[in-house]
């Protein structure tokens, strides 16, 4: 944390307590994620009562309907059209995942983004199939829930992406990109655990996301932090906040990277899916 100026540490000191007091403002664009979140964690939530909170959030709605009809999710083909359905299909983690898609969608939108705009676009692209391929690898290798995975698969850098935000409305604490990298590098876990936190995730997917650049290149996929750490590994775009690739080749990376690679229209579909 040195190498940070006071200033920079001192913002960075007061993001991390205002997220940790549980009582923090989240930006608008994660007001979604908020509401669902706190939709889910009512222990009498129905389906009809989660379906009625999705169709306030039109955006969060049509992409429940788009990820229940792909073919990694109906490859009978047979499409549903209401969200009640969608919603049986889907998975209420899924639901997490999406509502969280739109809020990255829309904080990319913002006026602010745009001195970053082309690296926060390969993040986002990044994190979309890491989401996709730790479907994948849940479903195929484990009996780790795929929606839970999925879920984890895209949060699993969200703290670059909270970190980014907040840098781009205080411009004067990163004014160089050696300095910005640094920031991100050195904060993007302890933040991205922090948002999480506050959003009330689950613990498995906090510990998860934690150990998610833990070398498990060796072990067959066992836990969600392992299901993570190969999706991240093998992801076609690297993060482009997370320095340099630290791949090595393994037996166990290369199995799933072949069923990963026969699994294309799968992954494809989550990816257009949770990205459109």
């Amino acid at each position: 944390m040195n190498s940070c100026n006071s200033r920079t540490h001192r913002f960075l000191l007061q993001i991390a307590e205002d997220l940790s007091s549980g009582d923090v403002s989240f930006p608008t664009y994660l007001d979604a994620a908020v509401r669902i979140r706190l939709a889910l964690e009512k222990p009498d939530l129905t389906i009809d009562t989660l379906a009625r909170v999705l169709l306030t959030e039109p955006l969060v709605s049509a992409k429940v309907i788009r990820l229940a009809n792909s073919a990694a999710l109906n490859p009978s083909g047979r499409e549903v059209t209401d969200v009640k359905t969608a919603v049986m299909r889907v998975g209420f983690s899924a639901i997490r995942a999406l509502a969280v898609s739109v809020a990255l969608q829309q904080l990319l939108r913002e006026k602010d983004m745009a001195p970053f705009m082309e690296s926060a676009r390969a993040l986002w692209q990044h994190s979309l199939e890491v989401a996709a391929a730790s479907f994948v690898v849940a479903r195929r290798l484990t009996k780790i829930r795929p929606d839970e995975a999925l879920f984890a698969g895209l949060v699993h850098d969200i703290g670059h992406f909270y970190l980014l935000s907040q840098i781009a409305r205080n411009p004067e604490i990163a004014r160089d990109d050696e300095e910005l990298y640094r920031v991100l590098d050195e904060w993007h876990c302890s933040i991205g655990h922090a948002v999480l936190s506050a959003l009330e995730t689950p613990e498995s997917i906090l510990t998860a996301v934690k150990d998610h650049e833990t070398a498990f290149a060796d072990q067959s996929p066992t836990s969600l932090g392992q299901v993570l750490y190969i999706a991240n590994t093998l992801a076609p775009t690297w993060n482009p906040f997370a320095g340099a690739s630290s791949y090595r080749s393994s037996p166990v990376l290369e199995s799933v990277a072949s069923i990963i690679g026969e699994s294309s229209d799968e992954l494809n579909s989550i990816i257009a899916a949770l990205g459109h």
